[in-house]
């Protein structure tokens, strides 16, 4: 046996970027190098030569054909691949670099010693500032920037500048500069960039003497580099993308998914904060722990959310992540909309009624309710409208039984007031209601929860489940979370790790609410919350956050919410904001749009166009179709990227996704929110309800772009958007 089949090789996030830029015929050379060396290391050896003049004799160099080369740090064990280029850029590039153990940010960075490489910066007049000109060299170290780039930073003139010259420095001095230059507060910036926090134990060793085998292990580094487990995984992470969520979790992600819970945990965060990604990473987590204890043989995690699209797309990338979770038998990690979960779950004990999820039996509802009206009289200046929402918002959410429950139940939200005579007389129509609907062998879906949580609390039944974790909380009623904590209840041995809850309030867009100690979750000092943005530029960020002023939300418990300290790092243009004359100017102005978006760096699929009503995704397609663009119609499955075609689909199906860029058309006064759903209010409270739902749809909406985004309208803009904002319609 050779000594090259003992190494360890990792790839640092720069050799992604640096493929990125190169011919697909290179970046599939070296994966193919890569994967032969890690199925067979003792017939692949990486034939590693020294990069002569290099500032590090452990800087090595690897040809990858004729013309290209891998630059790869070489210590001990350890091979890490940090660079590829063509022959002579690649050396140029190595010169100046060196490997530095950082033990005061616990991370393996590479530095550049920028002042001996830079190219010459031409020494502006005395008056002439410089974008660090009034930090402190000591204030940058602090912070956690390396000794050896602060000459290149005192070179910066303009943020502009630091951009452009991003790929020089290391990733953590390069997120701190930003964050100073953007006006952040020190004690902000080390809990963005994990530099400073409380370490979760103890160090076996003293930081001085870690070695780069032991560095190279810690949360921080893994923030920025990757380690195989094996060829499947290196190849997967090599086609999907080294940046990606799937590899790479930020320190404060990291620590919320990885550890251990004597309780329910709730992580709450705006949008592009990596919830469902941390709530994923914690799926692996678990399910990790399952494949190692032989005890735990047949048990799994389920993941579950509420919407059928959002669960595909959790999955298809879970099958990136952990695949092997997923495929073993019985698979360790089970993803499934609870809707879904209840109607087999009952299905298996024989529930004899048919649970009204969509389609011909919601329709029958509609039926039953009818019958009830015509055999009843309202109240006074009371609605049929009013009264189904009171039976959806009240009785149904709140699992009231009886009479008496309804009587004393509390209607905060609920905008006319009903007096003890009203709700007696409501409920005579409610529990009519409630026995037609099992005489005609139909059931709600609250029902459904209900019936399948007493099933549970009454039976017992041995259920798989080691752990619930759920995605989009915010969507989900009590009922819903009652069957949850029915699901993985609390046990006379604790109620370790049993329960992990994700969701932002902001992002409500079905109108149901849950409070998490009133369903059985204790979540109190188990509460973890999301403040950097990933996705979004802050331009994007602040724009979708204007959306939502003034509004106050909920905190999945029993406080507020609030955006406070929500923030990007990741700066970009302003959204595009642009009215029209006429619909049909409208549709040929995001033509013109689509058509003059950079294809050498914006792919088709990357591109989403999201509409509030599914009658305007036809408009949209058929516009698109007939200007020779093409497209891709996104409904429930899950979103295949590597099919061409713009993404058309609604603003509710494009929850959980992403795109480089985003269009949002037809945001007119007279179309958004749509006539048809304000008709529905019941009052002016129930209006307000479902002016909100909307507010946080296009909240929704706008932060799935993560580069640029569009919005347009024809005529008047809606009143969701701010005024002073919009230009006249060309």
């Amino acid at each position: 046996m050779t000594g090259t089949m003992t190494k360890r090789v990792s790839y640092d996030i720069g050799c992604m970027k640096s493929l990125r830029k190169l011919p697909d015929r290179v970046a599939l050379k070296f994966m193919d190098m890569m994967t032969r060396y890690m199925s067979d290391p003792s017939a692949n050896g990486l034939n590693l030569e020294t990069v002569e003049g290099s500032k590090d004799s452990s800087i090595k160099s690897l040809r990858v054909d004729h013309g290209y080369r891998a630059i790869a740090f070489e210590v001990s064990r350890d091979i890490m691949f940090v660079h590829v280029n063509e022959h002579d850029k690649a050396y140029r590039w190595a010169a100046g670099r060196r490997v530095k153990l950082d033990p005061e940010t616990n991370r393996i960075r590479i530095i550049e010693e920028l002042d001996a490489v830079m190219e010459p910066v031409a020494i502006p007049a005395p008056a002439a500032p410089r974008l660090f000109g009034a930090v402190s060299d000591a204030r940058l170290r602090e912070l956690g920037v390396a000794e050896e780039e602060l000459p290149a930073v005192r070179n910066i003139p303009t943020i502009e500048a630091l951009e452009g010259a991003e790929d020089r420095f290391d990733p953590l001095t390069y997120q701190i500069l930003y964050a100073v230059a953007a006006g952040y507060e020190d004690e902000e910036i080390k809990t963005l960039t994990g530099v400073g926090g409380e370490p979760d134990a103890e160090p076996q060793t003293s930081p001085a003497d870690l070695t780069f085998g032991q560095l190279i292990e810690t949360e921080q580094s893994r923030q920025t580099i990757f380690i195989p487990d094996s060829e499947a995984e290196l190849r997967r992470v090599f086609e999907e993308g080294l940046e990606g969520w799937r590899v790479f979790l930020h320190p404060e992600q990291r620590k919320i998914a990885y550890r251990d819970y004597n309780g329910p945990v709730l992580v709450r965060g705006g949008a592009g904060t990596g919830k469902t990604v941390v709530a994923m990473h914690r799926a692996k987590h678990l399910a990790d722990h399952i494949e190692k204890d032989p005890t735990q043989a047949g048990r799994r995690v389920l993941l579950t959310t509420f919407t059928t699209s959002l669960a595909h797309d959790i999955e298809a990338n879970l099958r990136t992540l952990c695949p092997a979770h997923l495929d073993a038998r019985p698979p360790r990690i089970e993803v499934i909309n609870l809707d879904r979960w209840v109607s087999q779950f009952l299905k298996r004990k024989s529930f004899a009624r048919e649970v009204a999820f969509f389609g011909e039996a919601r329709d029958r509802l509609d039926q039953v309710w009818r019958s009830v009206f015509d055999d009843h009289e309202l109240p006074e200046g009371l609605s049929e409208p009013f009264v189904r929402a009171e039976w959806a918002q009240i009785v149904q959410a709140k699992g009231v039984a009886d009479q008496r429950g309804y009587l004393k139940a509390s209607r905060a939200g609920r905008g006319t007031p009903l007096d003890r005579k009203k709700r007696a007389v409501l409920w005579d129509i409610f529990a009519d209601y409630r026995a037609r609907l099992i005489s005609e062998g139909l059931a709600e879906p609250d029902d459904a929860y209900r019936e399948a949580t007493e099933i549970l609390t009454s039976e017992a039944p041995n259920l798989p489940y080691a752990a619930v974790i759920v995605d989009e909380a915010q969507d989900m009623g009590e009922q819903a979370f009652r069957l949850i904590r029915a699901i993985v209840p609390e046990t006379p041995s604790g109620d370790r790790n049993t329960l992990f809850i994700v969701g932002d309030a902001h992002q409500r867009i079905y109108g149901r609410r849950a409070n998490m100690s009133a369903c059985g979750i204790n979540v109190r000092g188990r509460s973890k919350q999301l403040r950097l943005n990933y996705r979004t530029t802050q331009e994007i960020r602040a724009w979708a956050v204007s959306v939502l002023e003034g509004v106050s939300v909920d905190d999945l418990d029993e406080g507020t919410d609030t955006l406070r300290g929500y923030v990007s790092l990741m700066q970009g243009a302003a959204p595009l904001l642009v009215g029209y004359k006429s619909e049909a100017k409208e549709l040929e102005g995001l033509v013109a749009w689509l058509r003059g978006l950079p294809a050498d760096r914006i792919r088709l699929s990357d591109i989403g166009v999201l509409c509030a009503r599914k009658v305007d995704v036809e408009r949209v397609q058929g516009a698109l179709r007939a200007a020779g663009i093409e497209t891709v119609l996104l409904q429930s499955g899950a979103d295949d990227r590597a099919v061409p075609g713009v993404r058309i689909t609604t603003m509710h199906r494009a929850k959980g996704l992403e795109f480089f860029a985003v269009s949002i058309p037809f945001l007119s006064d007279t179309a958004f929110p749509p006539p048809g759903v304000l008709r529905t209010a019941v009052d002016p409270a129930d209006r307000e309800d479902i002016v909100m739902q909307y507010r946080s749809l296009l909240h929704v909406a706008a932060t799935r772009a993560k580069q640029a985004l569009r919005v347009s309208w024809s005529g008047i803009a809606t009143g969701l958007i701010d005024a002073a904002t919009l230009d006249a319609p060309p």
